[in-house]
């Protein structure tokens, strides 16, 4: 076993002692080279080498918490020291065989060695950090000024480690989806013009866990680690060597403290030194942090105290709001301040003031509650921030926001929504812009919450006393419309009323329009008629604002408020204003009392006027009335008695009845007879009232009939409305009535006996005329049967005799061809009084063979399902057909006529039209007056058939004779 060189137990820093013990070990082993591990703070650290063949020793064999030696082919490990303090491993690369047994030996001799050097080193390193500590802490003098600390520490790392440059600087945040956190305000010291401190620096996730959530010492190797992740970031720094330290405060990361050097190698206790600055640093900018959050706490309470005095010192709601906007932007140093609100209807949010947005930005940019960062705010009533809103991808609330985001024309970044919620609900939200990213906190964030609280008390304040002075100028308003319309409306009263209604609803300008009344105009001309009715045409249910053409010229937007009274419009109300925006839904809503108020009012007034003309109409209806109608009081005395009561009680329309009168006084005289006779009529009379004064409201009058004064009356006696117990009576003069219905019974006998005789008649013709068909079939039948053929036969005798007697055959062939003429025109004569078609082969066949013999051309169409029709039918067309084709053959000087005939389901409708001269019909009936009864005779007919004629004829327009008959 070989003994330890003295050299090797006497190093003052672990690099020394590893340096050492790497040349010392290719000897020992005969190895081609050798390798040292040593446990740092980062695992297990390649800290030294020598010799060749050294990439075979890559690390694989090497792994933490190594006890026993291990071989792998070339490769052989062997720790030393106890894990995880004072250990390491040695890597020797193809040394001599047996090394693993004489190890062992040596392992616990070189772990003391080991804790010796990082014991010398680390108490060589304490005095170093201790004096740059010390000398921090004079050069920062207790500063609370973060800027001053960031220097400094950066400045005493350098000279401390004796390091080139340094540089110290806070982070942004955690790692965000990009995978690192930047770094902001950097302080560097020994960064000259031509490698200038960088301005932003990335810090990975790797490394970030490493310095924030551990508390290590990153060390850095050009040789080892210029292929990393962390040398490729401090690739544009290019440092041989380099140290990276945490700047936390209890745990909170803070930043990063950074030093490097040109030197190939560090210095014991150069880590330790450089832990200790960057805590002293963070406790430095830890007291900071918080006396800068004091100090913004007491600010901010200061500028709420300040801004809830400036808020209500003024109760008017646009002083309010513009002294909101105005101080929350300068507060949290915004470039750009909006506030939205609802716009009429509810469905979006408009920006009702803005500060320092583009012009486009506030016509254009409409948010649906919900949607957007603003809207978001409004449907739920919690702040939101965004700290860099386009790269956040949350999308806009509104198409005009949208547009600009997706062609990268977003004016800012960092953006902050404030709810104004008041007790009532949403009022709007206050947002907030920034070209930079967001450079609020969270003391700021809760700064601007209390300010979202304060600002939503003062809106509810100012829409209170709004509401309040709102509220007296309707009270006011209304008040003054019912003194006015307390006597009448006129033309000129229009005009005081609507600049009555006009201040209320902050308008200078403004038309009023009432039906039957007229229109009146203030601040612009009166429109013309037509306008008018236009504007009329515009109303809706309530209180709308107008769309942009039907604003009168001279103004930016208007409202139009119909009087309605119920479904009856009685006129409107028309006020524009000279801005764009539309009427605010408390303007509608107030248009909307003072309209009803108004409608109200006339209607009441109208009420009363046509309740008085009613009042005069049944005064003076009761006056003309020959039905006796009067009044009494509870008592019966009688209150009113119209001229043809006092003609019934007193004799004469003029008498005058005497004050205190009795009903049933006057009814005792007015009866005529014995005295048996007046006191039976005043008991009935008395029986009546005590009948009429129990009944109740609403039930029927009572009825009875009486005779006074030799006259049959109708009574009906009922509560008079509106008074207590009053009674008013009607009474209805029955003596010409009953003498009237004696009449008409006897006119009704009369007429019924008149109505039998005409069903007689009636009987008496349909017998006839069944009677006169019978005897045309006989008569028919017996010449085509019997005469017709006598005369067949002797024509045949005749022709016999031409052949007996040649000398006489021209005068028997002369007599027979007379036979024969005769034959054809008895038969002619048998078809026409009764055609044998109609029997044999039915009506529509029948219908054609009359079209066939008319001498006016005729045609037969025929539609519809074909239904045969009672025999007695049957002849009734066939008859009514034939007549009117005989019309039209001798009056109508047709061309043409047709005969049309439908079957439907319920009749069949047959028309003969014809385009001849026509006539009128009412010239008909005054031939029928004159005994010429063909029409009325064809009218007969079809009525006893039980169907219709109906005939349309006009001189010129030929004739129809349209014929329905039932089936």
């Amino acid at each position: 076993m070989a003994d330890l060189p003295p050299q090797l137990l006497e190093q003052t820093s672990v690099a020394a002692f590893a340096a050492a013990l790497a040349e010392w070990a290719c000897q020992w082993a005969e190895a081609h080279g050798a390798a040292v591990w040593v446990q740092g703070s980062g695992g297990l650290e390649r800290r030294a080498e020598n010799g060749h063949g050294l990439t075979l020793a890559g690390g694989e064999l090497v792994r933490p918490g190594l006890s026993r030696p291990q071989e792998e082919g070339l490769l052989c490990a062997l720790p030393f020291g106890l894990a995880p303090y004072a250990y390491g491993v040695l890597e020797v690369v193809a040394g001599r065989s047996g090394l693993t047994q004489e190890w062992p030996a040596l392992a616990h001799t070189l772990g003391l060695a080991l804790e010796a050097t990082q014991s010398r080193e680390r108490q060589a390193g304490r005095g170093r950090a201790a004096a740059a500590v010390d000398r921090l802490v004079r050069r920062t003098h207790g500063s609370l000024d973060h800027e001053q600390i960031l220097a400094s520490v950066a400045e005493v790392a350098a000279q401390a480690l004796g390091f080139r440059r340094a540089f110290a600087g806070l982070l942004e945040g955690p790692p965000g989806e990009r995978g690192y956190s930047l770094l902001q305000e950097i302080w560097s010291t020994g960064f000259g013009e031509g490698a200038p401190a960088p301005r932003q620096l990335g810090v990975g996730p790797v490394s970030y866990a490493a310095l924030m959530e551990r508390g290590e010492v990153i060390r850095y190797h050009a040789a080892q680690d210029a292929d990393t992740p962390l040398g490729r970031g401090l690739a544009d720094l290019n440092p041989q060597v380099a140290l990276l330290a945490p700047l936390r405060v209890r745990g909170e990361p803070l930043g990063l403290l950074y030093a490097d050097s040109d030197r190939d190698s560090l210095a014991p206790g150069d880590e330790a030194l450089l832990l200790e600055l960057a805590e002293q640093a963070g406790l430095a900018l830890g007291s900071a942090r918080r006396f800068a959050a004091e100090t913004r706490q007491r600010q901010g309470e200061s500028v709420l105290r300040e801004l809830g005095l400036a808020l209500a010192g003024s109760l008017r709601l646009s002083d309010t709001l513009a002294e909101l906007l105005s101080r929350t932007a300068a507060l949290f140093g915004a470039d750009a301040a909006a506030l939205y609100t609802p716009e009429p209807g509810g469905r979006t949010l408009g920006i009702h003031s803005a500060l320092n947005l583009p012009s486009d930005w506030v016509l254009r940019v409409r948010v649906r509650p919900g949607t957007g960062l603003s809207g978001q705010v409004f449907a739920t009533g919690v702040r939101a921030e965004c700290r860099d809103f386009p790269a956040a991808g949350l999308g806009g609330g509104s198409r005009y926001t949208r547009a600009l985001l997706a062609a990268g024309e977003y004016p800012f970044r960092g953006v902050l929504a404030l709810p104004l919620t008041t007790r009532r609900g949403p009022f709007g939200v206050l947002t907030l812009y920034y070209h930079a990213l967001l450079p609020l906190d969270g003391t700021d964030l809760k700064l601007a919450d209390a300010l979202s609280v304060q600002a939503a008390l003062a809106i509810e304040n100012a829409l209170l006393y709004g509401e309040g002075q709102e509220r007296e100028r309707e009270a006011a308003t209304l008040l003054d419309i019912s003194q006015r319309l307390d006597a009448g409306l006129t033309r000129h009263d229009l005009e005081r009323l609507l600049g009555t209604l006009l201040p209320a609803l902050h308008a200078g300008r403004g038309m009023l329009w009432i039906d039957g009344v007229g229109a009146a105009a203030l601040g612009l001309p009166l429109a013309p008629p037509a306008d008018l009715e236009e504007l009329t045409g515009q109303l809706g249910r309530g209180p709308r604002p107008l769309p942009r053409r039907w604003v009168q010229p001279g103004a930016g937007s208007a409202l139009l408020a119909p009087l309605r009274l119920g479904n009856e419009v009685l006129g409107w109300l028309y006020a524009d204003d000279p801005g764009q925006d539309p009427p605010p839904q408390a303007t509608l809503r107030l248009a909307r009392r003072l309209c009803d108020h108004l409608a109200d009012r006339l209607g009441r007034q109208r009420l009363a006027a046509a309740l008085a003309r009613s009042e005069a109409g049944y005064r003076q209806l009761a006056e003309s009335s020959h039905d006796p109608i009067l009044t009494t009081d509870p008592s019966g005395q009688i209150l009113y008695a119209n001229p043809a009561a006092r003609t019934l009680l007193a004799g004469h329309a003029g008498a005058a009845l005497p004050p205190g009168a009795a009903l049933s006084d006057w009814v005792g005289r007015a009866s005529e007879g014995s005295r048996h006779d007046h006191w039976a009529a005043v008991n009935h009379w008395q029986a009546l009232w005590r009948q009429v004064q129990a009944l109740h409201p609403g039930q029927a009058p009572l009825r009875a009939e009486t005779t006074l004064a030799g006259r049959r009356l109708e009574l009906q006696l009922g509560p008079l409305s509106g008074s207590q117990g009053g009674i008013l009576v009607m009474a209805r003069d029955l003596s010409e009535h009953y003498r009237l219905l004696g009449q008409i019974s006897q006119r009704g006998q009369e007429l019924a006996a008149a109505s039998a005789r005409r069903d007689e008649l009636r009987t008496f013709l349909a017998l006839f005329t069944q009677a006169q068909e019978e005897e045309r079939r006989r008569i028919s039948r017996e010449l085509h049967d019997e005469t017709a053929q006598l005369l067949v036969a002797a024509r045949r005798r005749l022709l016999r005799l031409e052949k007996q007697a040649p000398q006489a055959a021209p005068d028997i062939l002369a007599l027979a061809e007379e036979l024969s003429s005769i034959t054809a025109g008895v038969r002619r004569f048998a078809r026409h009084l009764r055609p044998s078609v109609l029997d044999d082969l039915g009506l529509l066949p029948a219908l054609e063979w009359l079209c066939s013999q008319a001498r006016t051309p005729t045609r037969l169409e025929v539609s519809g399902e074909e239904v045969r029709l009672s025999p007695a039918q049957e002849v009734t067309l066939f008859r009514l057909v034939g007549e009117a084709l005989a019309n039209v053959d001798k009056h109508a000087g047709a061309g043409s006529a047709a005969v049309r005939v439908t079957f439907g389901p319920a009749g069949l409708q047959t028309t003969v039209s014809d385009d001849g001269k026509g006539f009128d019909p009412a010239a008909a009936g005054a031939l029928a007056a004159q005994g010429h009864l063909g029409l009325l005779g064809l009218r007969e007919r079809a009525q006893l058939a039980g169907g219709r004629l109906e005939l349309d004829s006009r001189p010129g327009e030929g004739t129809q004779v349209r014929i329905w008959l039932p089936v």
